[in-house]
């Protein structure tokens, strides 16, 4: 299995996971918007326009919300945990 593929599994399995979320959470919003930039053109965006729309937003206004969202300093607490590029200090 070559890594493309296994990105898109675990993309579909956390779509699976958004298309249940009634009220969207920062992280979810974030999430969200990753994928429909990941896969913008590609059929998979149909289930992710659902999900928008379940939402009662539209893509426009998704990807709004989640700038905003980390423009405001918002980190999802996997990536604190886990440690990334995004929470590192500058000189660590």
């Amino acid at each position: 299995m070559n890594g493309q593929f296994a990105q898109r599994h675990r993309d579909q399995v956390l779509l699976m996971q958004l298309t249940e979320v009634g009220v969207p959470t920062s992280y979810d919003k974030v999430q969200l918007a990753a994928l429909m930039m990941r896969y913008t053109g590609q059929d998979i965006m149909k289930d992710i326009e659902i999900v928008i729309r379940c939402w009662k937003l539209t893509p426009h206004q998704l990807l709004l919300q989640a700038k905003d969202i980390w423009a405001n300093g918002f980190r999802p607490e996997d990536l604190k945990e886990n440690g990334s590029q995004w929470d590192a200090k500058p000189g660590e």
